[in-house]
C-alpha cells in the first residue's frame, strides 16, 4: 500500500473568504474601524450668508485683521469718492461722519469675527469643567463630534434667522428714516432735504451709491444684533447644561466672560463713535437717552450670559456651607458631650477638627459665584462707561451753570 504524502490544508478564514484575500479584508476593516468609531461631524445647520463671507474673507492672503481694515479704508473712498465726483466736496475735503458711514460695516463684520474666535477659544479653555452627553442632537455621537458641535453653534448662524435679522436691519435702518425722518427747518419730508441735511450729494447717482451702502451696513447691524443674542444665548445654555461644577475649580468658568465683555465693549464703542463724529446730537434728549440706553444695553449683555451659572454657584456654595456647618455643629455637639463627662485628656483631636472646618467655612465664604475675573468687570466699568458718565456730568454742569 502505498503512503500518500498529505499536504496540510491551509488554515480556514474566519469571514468565508480565501486565505490570499483575508489581508485586503484586515486592511479594509482597519480603513473603515476609525470611522465607524469617530463618525463624520454633520453640522446641525448650514452656515448663514455672514459665515461664508466672513470664511472667504479669512481665506484672504495676510492677517485677517488687515482685510478688515482695507474693507473699511474701501468702504471710506467709495463714499467719499463719488461725493467728490458729484463736486459735493474737493479732494481732501471729507467730513468724519461720512468716513464713519462709509466704514461702520467693516468695523461690525470684524467685531463678530473677534467674538467668534473669542468663543471658540474660550470653549477651549472651558474643556475641563464641560460635560458632554453621549447624545446631543437626538443621534449618536461621540465626545469629539459633541464638542465639535458646541462649537459650530457658538461661532456660526443659521441661515434664515440671519435673512430675516438683516432684512430688518435695513428696514429698521433705511425705510424707517426715509419714511419718517425731517430735517431740521423742514416743514415736509423730501428725500433731496435730507441729503443736503447730511452734507451729501443729492444727485441721483450719488444717492444711489449712498443708499445701496448704507442698506448694507444696516443690514450688517442687524445680524450683528442677532449674532449678539445667538452667541450669548449659546454661552447660557452651556453654562447650564454641559457644566461640572467645582467650586475649588473656578478658573475654567471664566472663559466665556471675555467674549460677554468684547460684546458689550464693541456695542459702546460703536455708540461712541457715532457720538463723536456727529457732536451736534449732544444737544438732543433723545441722544442722551440713546447713550444711557446703550450703556444699561452693555452692562446687560455683559452679565445676561453668566446669570445662570451665577445662581447654579450661588446653589451649590449654600450646599457646601450647610454641610460645613452641620459637621461643625456635630463636631461641637461632640465637644460639650466630653466636656458634660469631663474626658478632657483627648481634645487635641476636637480642637483641630474645629479648626479645620473653621477654615473651610471661611474659605467657602470668600469663593465668588460671578464667573469672571474680579478684573473683567472693573476693567469693563473704567474703560467704557466711566467716559459716558463723564460726559454726562459736563452736560448736566454746563446746562446747571452759566
Amino acid at each position: 500500500m502505498s503512503k500518500r504524502k498529505v499536504q496540510p490544508s491551509p488554515p480556514a478564514s474566519t469571514d468565508g473568504l480565501a486565505p490570499d484575500a483575508e489581508p485586503k479584508q484586515a486592511g479594509r476593516k482597519r480603513v473603515l474601524a476609525p470611522s465607524a468609531e469617530q463618525p463624520a461631524f454633520t453640522p446641525p445647520y448650514p452656515p448663514s450668508w455672514y459665515d461664508r463671507l466672513s470664511r472667504r474673507i479669512d481665506r484672504l492672503p495676510g492677517p485677517s485683521w488687515l482685510a478688515y481694515l482695507l474693507l473699511g479704508v474701501a468702504g471710506m473712498l467709495m463714499l467719499t469718492g463719488v461725493q467728490m465726483l458729484t463736486g459735493a466736496y474737493h479732494p481732501g475735503q471729507y467730513l468724519v461722519l461720512h468716513l464713519f458711514l462709509g466704514s461702520q460695516f467693516a468695523y461690525l463684520l470684524g467685531l463678530m469675527r473677534l467674538l467668534d474666535r473669542s468663543a471658540a477659544a474660550a470653549l477651549e479653555t472651558f474643556r475641563p469643567v464641560l460635560h458632554l452627553p453621549r447624545r446631543l442632537r437626538g443621534g449618536p455621537a461621540d465626545e469629539a463630534t459633541t464638542l465639535e458641535e458646541l462649537r459650530y453653534r457658538l461661532t456660526t448662524l443659521p441661515p434664515w434667522p440671519t435673512l430675516w435679522a438683516s432684512l430688518v436691519g435695513v428696514f429698521l435702518g433705511v425705510v424707517i428714516p426715509l419714511l419718517v425722518f425731517r430735517p431740521p427747518g423742514s416743514t415736509a419730508y423730501s428725500l433731496t432735504a435730507a441729503f443736503a441735511w447730511g452734507r451729501l450729494s443729492a444727485s441721483p447717482g450719488a444717492m444711489t451709491v449712498f443708499l445701496i451702502q448704507l442698506a448694507f451696513s444696516e443690514a450688517v447691524a442687524g445680524v450683528f444684533i442677532y449674532h449678539s443674542i445667538h452667541q450669548l444665548r449659546e454661552i447660557s445654555r452651556i453654562y447650564l447644561t454641559f457644566t461640572r461644577l467645582n467650586l475649588y475649580r473656578l478658573q475654567p468658568l471664566y472663559a466665556f466672560s471675555v467674549p460677554a465683555a468684547f460684546t458689550a465693549g464693541g456695542l459702546i464703542l460703536y455708540n461712541y463713535a457715532w457720538f463723536a463724529v456727529a457732536p451736534e446730537f449732544l444737544d438732543q434728549p433723545i441722544s442722551i437717552a440713546l447713550g444711557v440706553f446703550f450703556a444699561t444695553a452693555a452692562a446687560v449683555i455683559f452679565a445676561w450670559p453668566l446669570l445662570g451659572i451665577h445662581r447654579r454657584l450661588v446653589g451649590e456654595k449654600k450646599k457646601a456651607l450647610a454641610e460645613s456647618a452641620r459637621r461643625f455643629e456635630a463636631t461641637v455637639a461632640e465637644l460639650h458631650q466630653r466636656v458634660d463627662k469631663k474626658a478632657l485628656t483627648k481634645m487635641d483631636d476636637l480642637n483641630k477638627t474645629l479648626a479645620g472646618l473653621d477654615l473651610e467655612r471661611a474659605a467657602l465664604q470668600r469663593i465668588p459665584t460671578w464667573p469672571w475675573d474680579p478684573g473683567t468687570p472693573r476693567g469693563l466699568a473704567v474703560t467704557l462707561v466711566l467716559p459716558l458718565v463723564i460726559w454726562l456730568a459736563q452736560y448736566i454742569l454746563q446746562r446747571l451753570l452759566p
